[in-house]
């Protein structure tokens, strides 16, 4: 056997530490990217989304048009809702909701898209938080966008907000606040401005809206939040029954 070189291999050692460096590098980033594997999450939280009820309490709701296949292929989105809910008073408020990955869910914001067609963004984003029930609160980012038309102007005011768990939640870096989650859901909530309404918030029915909402929502979603086992198995193919999966759990 040829004798090593004591210099060769000191030469060679910082190289041979540097490869595993940056194979490490490459696989955490993998792992954060999501770039890895499959994620049947996605399916199950797609599924939830025709659990969401079209009416309660003083709401009707009616489908809209969802986006084209490009569109939601863009986005990195499994699963889309979008629907228009009235009042008795004729106030309306447009909802859309979309399930993707982490690395998807959080780039395609209105402070992104909306000045991209035209609008004009007043103001930065702001958070807001609602209360819905005892001890829950939603929290969005919110602000409003105004567009020129031959026919005047059109003012919307827009909030979104993301969830993996049933809480909805605004941070400043969502991909450092949900890192680690398989699948997300974002939600858009948008309401007209009434023409020459220059105060600043979010308008009552909208608040209203929201906050009869987001239980009727965590209900519908609730499979997802929890990762249902057996919902889970169901859309796996090749995956243990759920019982056998939780039997494996709990073996120390």
């Amino acid at each position: 056997m040829p004798k090593v070189d004591k210099k060769t291999v000191l030469i060679a050692l910082p190289f041979v530490a540097a490869l595993v460096i940056m194979y490490a590098s490459a696989h955490l980033q993998g792992a954060w990217s999501e770039r890895w594997g499959t994620f049947p999450e996605l399916q199950l939280y797609a599924h939830q989304l025709e659990r969401i009820p079209m009416d309660f309490g003083e709401w009707k709701g009616e489908d809209s048009e969802k986006s084209s296949e490009t569109t939601l292929k863009i986005a990195g989105a499994e699963g889309e809702f979008v629907r228009v809910y009235s009042n008795a008073s004729g106030q309306q408020v447009r909802v859309s909701i979309i399930c993707a990955r982490l690395r998807d869910v959080f780039y395609h914001t209105p402070d992104r898209c909306y000045p991209a067609a035209g609008f004009e963004m007043l103001g930065d984003p702001q958070p807001q938080e609602f209360d819905i029930k005892k001890d829950e609160t939603a929290q969005f980012l919110t602000t409003t966008f105004l567009k020129s038309e031959p026919t005047g102007t059109h003012s919307e005011r827009g909030l979104w907000s993301w969830s993996s768990d049933g809480k909805w939640i605004a941070p400043k870096n969502p991909k450092l606040q949900f890192a680690g989650e398989k699948a997300l859901y974002k939600m858009y909530v948008f309401a007209a401005v009434p023409p020459g309404n220059k105060k600043v918030g979010v308008e009552e029915y909208c608040v209203d809206f929201i906050r009869a909402f987001v239980p009727e929502l965590d209900k519908a979603l609730a499979p997802a939040f929890s990762h249902d086992a057996a919902a889970l198995s169901a859309i796996t193919p090749g995956a243990p029954p759920a019982a056998a999966r939780t039997e494996e759990t709990a073996t120390p």
